[in-house]
């Protein structure tokens, strides 16, 4: 039955964690007039008939946003009592306004008092997501106080507050006495056991302006057992992304630097930006200066600030992460004490069609990142701004390199001494690929220039195109075939090629070539699998020469032949080498597919050249007529088992110069992972012995909060032994996370001896992180 009440003040949810501010509205008389001789007026709900609802007309009083909104109340049984001036509702009372949403047992409004009681397992939606379970809610007349007991809160990321008690002040802060935070969820099986961590106050504060929980006399209990207490207190609430403040501090610890502690700062700027400021002081740490002979020579402190502003655009985003350290002179060979860093990234879009950014990573030494717990993932850093654009069928890029190593190499007798790093700039490039004609032929274009300089060593200018005419086809048969002329044409200014001979040398070439790509592919298709099996043959043809001595080798110094390189006319890494002459590659590939029972692949090549040429250097595999035979091998068989093979053959012997041999095997509860790597030596008289090298990682997920892996790296070659082992442990549910990583290392660089290791990580969720070093 849906009738409208007499007239009434309803109460209506606010935005409050545990109140119910309300919105006074008056309900229309009923049609037969005023009530006479009776002194309450009831309406039941009929047994499985429909629940009551009163619907306000008009408010008292003028409010904003969702207060203002009708307020829809629906219960088993709603009461107006004339004589006590009360509107009591009974059974499944729901009242909804807007987005919040407030459940119970029962409700009571005192008009003359003007206060809401609601009782009876209480619950208030927010239009945040939080929800607040509570016994008993009180609001008083004014809208902006609220009692409630029995608190219970559940926040938008499914942490939690409960308290014996609370109350709603200025109606934008919530007080809990007695106020227990965790970010755990209850034990499944009911036993009441205390959460795994959790935080017990004797006051929490929600200040809901500043979207602050505060904490007076706080416990952080673990287990139900105290472990830390703090006078004060606050973290960010749930619907913060970034708050300004001291963040959990760090610990680093090593022999150089001593035991040291990270105290960082974030500061918010401004919706798109933030600053982290970060002090670091040590203790004593040991020297490593060169002319230490003593272990326990000891250094002084250091003081060290490092800087991280962040920045995300719609357009755009930046980081920029850098550190100045006051260092003791004994702590680098070149007695600096001002050691420093930076390392920043940005990448901005212009429009739709160009972009710009940079790569700056520099330090003051090779050691200083090593010193400081910073782990660069190349042993060298690499400084590169540039601007590029993308069209529809072309390409433009202007660019700059700058290097710095962060190893100093110890070359056998006989090697070749490593130049200095360069700087490229300006390196441009441009490519366009033109529409393709009624037989499919089109165009292609490519163009690179650079400018490379050192403060000692060549330095060259150069400018290189390559124009090309493509014209693939397929034939009835199936028989596919590429065709392509080319000519490329290059120009080379250099100077100090020697070290004796520092003059300019000015030299040019142009090479036309023709090559043909032709692959026959021939499938079988099965009830459950599918079989590809395609020959290769690839012919090129290009003038002899090309490769003078006054062109200085920049780009073409690293060069390995394998599958991926084999069928291309010039399978030459860079522009400064060219392989020139007629030269065939032939091979195959055999294709696998099973319908639920995994894939296979394997490809085979070989070429041979009319002439042998001294482009590439010896031992290399392409430093004969016939060249060494490569190939790729890849098996799975099911999504717990992989092997992937690659391989180059000696052409004479068919002695193996080159494996390598990646594996992954079992689920992801019990999973190992191997690598294996093996390269002949160059040549009997090249000064680098062969090297040979074994890494396997085995990873077990115990339970669904426990995993291990135990990892190591094996040295199989030359002074074979290991060269790390370790194993980390981890711990991680929804509210906490533990991991440690415990090895030793058996190499040594100029900052640290080979030794061991041990790093621990501590994480409350929600509310804290804690990385030591612990040694």
């Amino acid at each position: 039955m849906l009738r409208r009440l007499p007239p009434v003040m309803l109460a209506v949810a606010s935005a409050v964690a545990f109140s119910l501010p309300a919105v006074a509205q008056q309900a229309a008389p009923d049609a037969g007039g005023p009530n006479t001789g009776a002194d309450a007026t009831s309406t039941t709900a009929s047994p499985g008939g429909p629940r009551q609802r009163s619907t306000a007309a008009r408010p008292r009083r003028r409010s904003t946003g969702a207060d203002s909104q009708p307020a829809l109340v629906t219960a088993d049984q709603i009461i107006h009592d004339r004589d006590f001036n009360t509107v009591t509702a009974r059974g499944h009372v729901e009242i909804d306004q807007g987005d919040r949403i407030l459940l119970a047992d029962t409700l009571s409004y005192n008009l003359k008092q003007d206060v809401i009681i609601a009782t009876g397992n209480v619950s208030l939606t927010e239009s945040t997501g939080d929800v607040t379970f509570a016994d008993y809610i009180e609001l008083t007349g004014d809208m902006k106080t609220t009692t409630a007991k029995g608190i219970r809160v559940l926040m938008l990321d499914d942490s939690r507050i409960v308290a014996n008690s609370g109350d709603r002040v200025a109606g934008d802060r919530s007080i809990f006495n007695k106020g227990v935070y965790t970010a755990c969820k209850p034990c499944a099986d009911g036993s009441g056991a205390p959460p795994l961590w959790q935080l017990k106050a004797n006051r929490v504060t929600h200040d809901e302006v500043d979207h602050l929980i505060k904490y007076n006399d706080a416990w952080l209990e673990v287990g139900g057992i105290p472990v830390a207490y703090t006078p004060y207190l606050s973290h960010a609430d749930p619907t913060v992304k970034r708050e300004s403040g001291l963040l959990p501090p760090t610990v680093i610890n090593n022999d150089i630097v001593g035991s040291g502690v990270r105290l960082p700062y974030f500061q918010v700027i401004d919706p798109y930006q933030d600053l982290t400021l970060t002090p670091l002081i040590t203790t004593s740490g040991l020297s490593s200066d060169s002319s230490s002979t003593s272990s326990n020579t000891k250094s002084g402190s250091y003081e060290q600030m490092s800087v991280m502003h962040r920045w995300r655009g719609v357009d755009g985003a930046a980081k920029t992460t850098m550190s100045i350290t006051d260092m003791p002179e004994s702590t680098v060979e070149t007695k600096a004490t001002i050691g420093w860093h930076i390392d920043a990234h940005a990448l901005y879009d212009i429009d739709d069609t160009w972009r710009t950014g940079y790569d700056v990573q520099r330090a003051s030494d090779q050691y200083y990142l090593t010193i400081f717990g910073y782990h660069p993932p190349q042993p060298y850093l690499t400084t590169h701004p540039f601007l590029e654009g993308f069209g529809y069928r072309n390409y433009a890029a202007v660019e700059a390199y700058s290097f710095q190593s962060l190893t100093t190499p110890v070359l056998p007798a006989g090697a070749t001494p490593i130049t200095p790093s360069p700087v490229v700039f300006p390196l441009a490039t441009y490519s366009f690929v033109g529409e393709p004609n009624a037989y499919g032929g089109y165009w292609s274009f490519d163009t690179h220039s650079a400018v490379i300089s050192r403060d000692t060593g060549a330095n060259s200018r150069q400018v290189n195109s390559l124009t090309a005419w493509n014209l693939p086809y397929t034939a009835p048969d199936g028989e596919i075939y590429k065709l392509s002329t080319s000519v490329r044409a290059d120009g080379y200014n250099s100077d100090h090629m020697t070290t004796d001979d520092s003059k300019q040398v000015s030299i040019g070439r142009a090479i036309p070539a023709a090559t043909l790509d032709w692959r026959y592919p021939f499938t079988r298709l099965g009830e459950h699998s599918s079989q590809t099996l395609s020959p290769i043959i690839m012919a090129t043809a290009s003038p002899y020469g090309g490769n003078s001595s006054k062109i200085p080798n920049e780009d073409s110094l690293d060069f390995e032949l394998d599958d991926s390189n084999i069928f291309k006319p010039n399978p030459g890494t860079g522009y400064d080498r060219v392989l020139t002459g007629p030269r065939v590659a032939y091979g195959g590939q055999y294709t696998i597919v099973n319908r639920g029972m995994g894939a296979a692949d394997v490809v085979l090549g070989q070429t041979y050249q009319l002439h042998r040429e001294a482009v590439f250097p010896e031992g290399s595999g392409l430093d004969h007529h016939l060249s060494d035979i490569v190939g790729r091998a890849g098996v799975s068989p099911s999504a717990n088992l992989s092997v992937q093979y690659g391989f180059r053959m000696d052409k004479d012997s068919l002695t193996l110069r080159r494996s390598e041999i990646t594996t992954s095997v079992g689920p992801r509860a019990l999973n190992l992972q191997t690598s294996y790597v093996f390269y002949d030596r160059l040549s009997p008289t090249s000064p680098y012995d062969s090297r040979e090298q074994l890494s396997g990682t085995l990873t077990a997920q115990a339970s669904q909060y426990w995993s291990t892996q135990i990892y190591t790296t094996q040295n199989l070659g030359v002074d074979a032994g290991p060269l790390q082992t370790g194993v980390r442990l981890n711990y991680e549910d929804e509210c906490f996370l533990v991991s440690t990583n415990v090895g030793s290392t058996h190499t040594t660089v100029k900052t640290f001896s080979a030794g061991h290791y041990f790093t621990l990580t501590i994480s409350f969720k929600t509310l804290a992180q804690f990385p030591v070093d612990v040694f």
